[in-house]
């Protein structure tokens, strides 16, 4: 018991939830609130530790994410949550040794995976941690090395895009956990208004002074927000990403 409250007070914090409010109490993002209590876990993107054995304690599912993560403690005594793998289970002995072999859920080097294999957890600027593929079910697929001049790794992402990743950025041997998320249902609006997510009207069925589309019709414009900003067909991505990309998502559409 003694030694849950630890991990507890070193990896368990309370969540704050702000229900779509910026830091002046205005609501920037509509239909949010009316969230249950709940912790935020310090879940380990990083993996700083390299090369160091562990042990998965317990699996759990936590706030804010899809995945399942797991409580491993390494050889040296360290407790962590990290993101668990598919087929990662409790109790399960990882060696992480990239000079050796690799298994499911060993953290290493893009350099030291072979061709052909599937990581998540992926970094994409050097040092900044996971960012690629850490949602449910995800993956990202190694497709070629460049010669050491280039100092670029091609992977491809699970919407089929392909990105230029360096070399020396970081990533989890396997697929991430709890694959059917997708098939979930959460069969009543009250669990999803426990999430955080509060009901819509659709602006269709509002008046006109309420919505530009009021008024039973949208009078033949496009589809916009309240405040008249395009919703549908808009781009959103920002441009400084865009120099790694080789092959985009519209190409395989």
């Amino acid at each position: 018991m003694k030694l849950k409250k630890l991990i507890n007070h070193k990896l368990v914090k309370g969540c704050k939830y702000y229900a779509g409010r910026n830091s002046s109490g205005h609501i920037t993002v509509r239909h949010r609130g009316c969230i249950v209590k709940r912790n935020n876990y310090m879940v380990d993107y990083k993996r700083a530790i390299l090369n160091l054995n562990f042990i998965v304690l317990n699996i759990r599912p936590i706030p804010k994410r899809t995945c399942l993560a797991a409580l491993i403690i390494y050889e040296n005594g360290l407790f962590s949550y990290i993101i668990n793998a598919h087929n990662m289970f409790k109790g399960k002995f990882i060696v992480s040794n990239f000079f050796k072999n690799l298994t499911v859920g060993a953290y290493a080097p893009l350099t030291k995976v072979p061709y052909g294999s599937t990581v998540y957890n992926v970094e994409s600027k050097l040092g900044f941690g996971g960012q690629f593929a850490r949602s449910a079910g995800t993956f990202i697929k190694i497709l070629n090395r460049f010669p050491n001049s280039y100092n670029k790794i091609l992977v491809q992402l699970k919407s089929g895009e392909q990105y230029l990743i360096n070399r020396n950025c970081s990533s989890t041997i396997g697929i991430v956990s709890n694959i059917n998320n997708w098939l979930r249902n959460w069969k009543k609006a009250n669990m999803s208004k426990k999430l955080g997510y509060r009901s819509s009207v659709r602006g269709i069925a509002m008046n006109p002074v309420d919505h530009p589309h009021g008024g039973r019709t949208n009078g033949g414009c496009h589809w916009v927000t309240p405040y008249g900003i395009i919703t549908k067909g808009k781009k959103t991505r920002k441009k400084r990403i865009s120099k790694n990309i080789i092959f985009k998502r519209s190409s395989t559409i």
